[in-house]
Formats: structure tokens, C-alpha cells, sequence
């Protein structure tokens, strides 16, 4: 069992988002992919008015935006691979990323949009890499709460509230036949173990901003967050 000091000098190897900042990355994440289904693009005000339809990336975009994700996580989990936890939380912070694969596939399908076949592809694609993801994502999480049962940042009384959310949303997913609504739901009860994650090293890292002390851990940090973001670049005028 790991103790907080031991949890906050693994946290120094942490090249992603936590904190305030990751909680930060996550609320936007999910603000960004409720407006694709309203066809109001965070990063296109313009086409918030009018008829414009959000138009879904196409591989070189999504392509281009997926290495700048993967890059900080693969960096990430190399630095931190001695310790299994980090390794597993960081590939879980992936869960979003994939999430939007899935979503711009059926953002795809529910418009009808003319390129069906990368619709299905992205469908495909994004639930085959979302539910592992986010399986590693919450047990990294969970191996990270238990580490700390008994010692002065104990988190176990909290964090159970994140189960309770993650299955009330799972349920209520179900309860209203409305693809937007199911995928909003999903993608709560998928990635809330981020902000657990995000939590729990703030915590014993003393650094609540999440930002990463040191200069490639910082830069490894800005790039994840840039990546997620160009994921939502809306690529018509």
C-alpha cells in the first residue's frame, strides 16, 4: 500500500492534466460534445446561428488530433511504468478521446451525413477502444483510493459517491429513448473516474492546479489539453 508521500513523488512523473486544470479539460470535454448535437461547434460561434450543420472531422484531422493525445499519454505511461496505478489512470484519461470517435460516428448516422462508412468505422472504432479504457480507467482509480485507506488523505468516504453518480447515470441512460441523451450519459458513467484521478493527486501532490511542476511534464500537459481541444475544430467554414 502506498502512502501519500510515496503517492505524490510518483505523482512528479504525472505528464497529464489533474486538478483543477484536468477537472477543468473534463467539463469542457463534455460542454463541447453536448453542442456537436445541437450543431453549435465550441470553436464555430458562427454556425451557432442559422442552418449549418456540424460537420464530423475526417481521418487526417482526427488523425492529426490523436497524436497529440496519445503523445503525452504514451509519454506519460513510460515515465510512470514502475508504478501499475499511474499507468492504468493515464491510459483511462484516454477514455474521452475515444468517446468522441464514437460520438462523431453516430453524429454521423444521426444526421445522415454522406460518409456512413466512416460513420460506422468511427462507431466501431470508438466503443471497441472507450470500454476498455475506461474499465483500466476506474480500476487505476479505485488502486489509487485503496492506497490511501488509512492515512490522513483517506478519500474512501468520497469517492464512493463517484460510483453512486456513474450508476445513476448509467441507469438514467436508459430511461429516455434519445440518442444524445444515452450518449451524455455515457459519457459520464464512462470517464467520471478522471475526476476522481484528478482529485486524488491534487490532493497528495499539495498542487491543486494540476498544472505539472516540472518543464516536460508541464509541456506533455498543454500539448494533451491542445489535442483535446482540436478534436472539437469543426473543419467547414
Amino acid at each position: 500500500m502506498s502512502s501519500p508521500d510515496e503517492l505524490a513523488a510518483q505523482a512528479s512523473c504525472y505528464g497529464l492534466p489533474y486538478g483543477i486544470f484536468g477537472i477543468s479539460c473534463w467539463f469542457i470535454t463534455f460542454f463541447s460534445a453536448s453542442l456537436v448535437h445541437v450543431d453549435c461547434p465550441i470553436f464555430a460561434p458562427w454556425k451557432w446561428f442559422g442552418n449549418k450543420r456540424y460537420q464530423v472531422q475526417g481521418l487526417c484531422l482526427t488523425f492529426t488530433s490523436s497524436i497529440l493525445i496519445l503523445g503525452p499519454a504514451i509519454f506519460t505511461c513510460l515515465k510512470c511504468k514502475s508504478d501499475w496505478k499511474m499507468f492504468l489512470v493515464a491510459l483511462g484519461q484516454l477514455t474521452p478521446w475515444s468517446f468522441k470517435i464514437m460520438n462523431d460516428g453516430l453524429k454521423i448516422e444521426i444526421d445522415n451525413q454522406k460518409n456512413q462508412k466512416l460513420g460506422k468505422f468511427y462507431i466501431m472504432a470508438g466503443l471497441i477502444l472507450t470500454i476498455p479504457l475506461s474499465l483500466v480507467g476506474w480500476i487505476g482509480m479505485t488502486a489509487l483510493s485503496i492506497s490511501l485507506t488509512k492515512t490522513e488523505k483517506d478519500v474512501s468516504i468520497w469517492i464512493w459517491s463517484l460510483y453512486l453518480i456513474a450508476l445513476f447515470t448509467f441507469i438514467l441512460a436508459f430511461c429516455k429513448d434519445n440518442t444524445t441523451f444515452l450518449l451524455l450519459m455515457t459519457y459520464i458513467f464512462s470517464t467520471l473516474h478522471i475526476i476522481g484521478s484528478h482529485v486524488i493527486f491534487a490532493l497528495v501532490s499539495n498542487n491543486l492546479s494540476g498544472l505539472a511542476p516540472t518543464g516536460a511534464g508541464m509541456a506533455s500537459s498543454i500539448i494533451f489539453f491542445l489535442g483535446k481541444r482540436s478534436l472539437f475544430i469543426d473543419p467547414t467554414n
